[in-house]
């Protein structure tokens, strides 16, 4: 199925100037699709699913539930800027899927087309800032804490 969806892919990208199919499927796996009908429909939705898992990390980080040991211990090394900086890439991908949603209701091939060539240089840039997010939540968990000292916890 794989080449069928790049067929159809490649085709639209010609009459749309769409990114590559290489770097699209690279990013947001669009070759796992069933099928061809609707593809770039069915393209916003898979970026959508990408995009509600970064922002639910996301959310989590800027508005930790108190139970979950896990987003207080990782908020406690961000600092406040570096918290506003992560609400702007928060409010960014919340745009950006809203959008996305509004393009599926309307169901514009031409509309979606011209999302996806912006979206994509966009994406390109949010994802270098949600790698180094995600890697200073990892480096986070190699830093010596006890439950007191980072979270307050005293069972």
């Amino acid at each position: 199925m794989t080449s069928e969806i790049e067929q159809e892919y490649n085709n639209l990208s010609k009459k749309y100037s769409l990114p590559a199919f290489k770097e699209i499927d690279k990013e947001f796996e669009i070759s796992s699709l069933e099928d061809t009908s609707f593809l770039l429909r069915n393209t916003l939705r898979k970026i959508s699913e990408k995009l509600e898992f970064y922002t639910n990390m996301l959310n989590d980080l800027l508005q930790p539930d108190t139970s979950s040991l896990s987003s207080m211990h990782e908020i406690s090394f961000f600092t406040e800027e570096e918290k506003n900086d992560i609400y702007q890439i928060f409010k960014q991908l919340m745009r950006l899927n809203r959008n996305i949603t509004e393009l599926i209701l309307e169901a514009d091939e031409d509309k979606t087309a011209q999302f996806l060539n912006s979206f994509f240089t966009e994406w390109l840039e949010i994802k270098k800032v949600l790698i180094s997010c995600t890697n200073k939540m990892k480096k986070s968990w190699e830093k010596e804490t006890t439950m007191e000292q980072e979270l307050g916890y005293f069972g």
